[in-house]
């Protein structure tokens, strides 16, 4: 087999069974995981554009979508949203790389620079890894974080792993206050409507829905105070 065709066997014969296993839904290259009140957690295998037929180079991607980010988005940042969120709508993400489980070890097939496929061997090779990886630290930890409380506190312990997806524009204090919209005031949205206060009107899109929103779920002392 190819290249092109061995990834794609991999992903149909091994990644899709793992998540579905793990009641996850969708089709390659991204799967989704709902929880009850509307979390979605997404696992993205992206190609690089640069593939040829001898080799594919690919990332797994991991995004995190609280329920009210995504109210907001589809409301006022999306022209049209799909009905269920991909990687790109993810308001916290990371990668899982090999790396971390082979640090520093010159692999054949997993190396420094991600994963790659060049023929069936090589995408058995990158299986066992990600198969591994998936079931014991990915699949996990976003299930642990579909719980909301879970979320905040490791959002308020500033875990560096899970970066603002960079694409909103949103300063990280600001972000972790979607997933508290829900939960009642916060201190940290009274500091987050500070923060939008203080940003050009053309640094996030949105920005005074965006201020509206963090501003009737605040502590009712900072209510009064609502001038842009």
């Amino acid at each position: 087999m190819t290249a092109q065709e061995s990834f794609r066997a991999m992903l149909r014969d091994s990644v899709g069974p793992t998540l579905r296993g793990a009641g996850f839904t969708g089709t390659a290259p991204t799967w989704c995981l709902r929880s009850g009140r509307g979390d979605v957690a997404v696992v993205n295998l992206a190609r690089s554009r640069w593939n040829t037929a001898d080799e594919v180079r690919f990332d797994v991607n991991l995004a995190l979508v609280p329920q009210p980010w995504w109210q907001f988005s589809t409301r006022f940042l999306l022209d049209k949203a799909p009905k269920t969120p991909g990687f790109h709508d993810g308001l916290f993400d990371k990668q899982c790389h090999p790396e971390r489980r082979h640090a520093g070890w010159l692999h054949p097939v997993l190396g420094r620079d991600g994963w790659v496929v060049r023929d069936a061997a090589s995408a058995d090779v990158c299986v066992d890894v990600l198969r591994e990886e998936l079931t014991t630290v990915v699949i996990p930890e976003l299930v642990a974080l579909q719980q909301r409380e879970t979320l905040i506190a490791t959002l308020r312990a500033e875990a560096q792993d899970w970066r603002v997806a960079v694409w909103h524009g949103l300063p990280r204090k600001v972000a972790i206050t979607m997933p508290m919209l829900d939960e009642g005031p916060s201190p940290e949205i009274a500091e987050a409507i500070n923060i939008v206060r203080s940003l050009p009107a053309d640094r996030i899109k949105a920005r005074d829905a965006l201020l509206d929103l963090l501003i009737t779920n605040s502590p009712p002392s900072v209510r009064p105070g609502n001038t842009r």
